[in-house]
């Protein structure tokens, strides 16, 4: 197995992910992480993406082979696959499907990705799912429960364009304090994250991006975006709730339905008629949220991880 370091002039789409080094062998093809990368039982772990593989037994020894040298020269008690480096970038292998069209920005590995990482010695380590929602169903009214949230000072609103930069600031600084617990979760740059949606502004519906504020203090929201995709194929409209965030207070239960609730309502008047609530993790509670919504699973994903404890 050949690796190839970042001095080379090789993969350096793939080195710009923060990749530590290639590993190359043949036809086969993966990027190995080992710095920067989340922590799973309290240790680091090393990942392989951005792979290049078929579904022979020669693959799952090249992964098998990739794994071993994370373990062996980088002291890696864990290697997780496919991620690339951490959760922000492009994770996830498909391990059921009902065939329904690939959605804007979905991680789709071929299907064949689940048997050649398992033939390497890999096992699930999570799961995650994409759901729909009939917008053009009748849906739960939550009046009562905005009244409740309202009487305790929690007001509602889309994200200003007049000061667009400074309400993605405050979203990213909540993120931080939502997201902190999430599994694999790593931080990112404030700068990174903010420059990354000042540069797709003007792609981004300000509708659909409904913040929860108390105090002038931002405690939620919910980011969603059009399924370009679904557009692109002549398919029936939709959106996809990309992103939920909520303050876990005990005064602010109910925030993230609420939001929701009003994001998919936003979208129906707009002319969509399907909502995507998209890759959420197993246990999150915002995908208790979306059974709320008689969501319907359409695809579900695993992250798939080899120990050497």
């Amino acid at each position: 197995m050949k690796i190839i370091t970042p001095e080379s002039t090789e993969h350096k789409e793939i080195f710009d992910q923060g990749a530590g080094v290639i590993a190359c062998d043949g036809k086969f093809c993966a990027g190995l992480w080992f710095d920067h990368t989340p922590e799973y039982q309290g240790e680091s772990i090393g990942t392989i993406g951005a792979c290049q593989i078929d579904d022979s037994p020669e693959a799952s020894v090249f992964l098998s082979d990739c794994a071993n040298y994370l373990h062996l020269a980088h002291q890696c008690a864990t290697v997780v696959g496919p991620l690339n480096g951490n959760t922000w970038l492009q994770h996830r292998l498909v391990i059921e499907s009902n065939g329904r069209d690939l959605f804007l920005m979905e991680p789709m590995e071929p299907e064949y990705f689940q048997k050649t990482f398992t033939a390497a010695g890999f096992s699930v380590l999570s799961e995650y799912s994409s759901s729909t929602i009939d917008l053009t169903a009748e849906q739960n009214n939550y009046t009562s429960m905005t009244s409740r949230l309202e009487k305790n000072g929690v007001t509602f609103r889309s994200i200003d364009p007049a000061a667009f930069e400074q309400d993605l600031s405050a979203i990213f600084d909540l993120s931080l304090i939502s997201f902190s617990s999430n599994f694999l979760y790593t931080p990112l740059a404030k700068a990174a994250f903010v420059g990354k949606y000042m540069s797709s502004r003007n792609h981004i519906d300000q509708d659909m991006v409904i913040l929860a504020e108390r105090d002038d203090k931002l405690v939620g929201y919910v980011f969603c975006m059009p399924d370009l995709m679904a557009h692109k194929l002549g398919k029936k409209p939709a959106v996809i709730i990309k992103t939920l965030a909520a303050i876990p207070e005990r005064s602010l239960s109910g925030v993230g339905t609420v939001l929701v609730a009003k994001a998919q309502q936003t979208a129906k008047a707009k002319g969509y008629t399907e909502a995507i609530h998209a890759l959420q993790y197993e246990s999150n509670s915002s995908l208790r949220i979306s059974q709320r919504f008689n969501a319907s699973v359409f695809r579900k994903y695993a992250l798939m991880a080899k120990s050497f404890s």
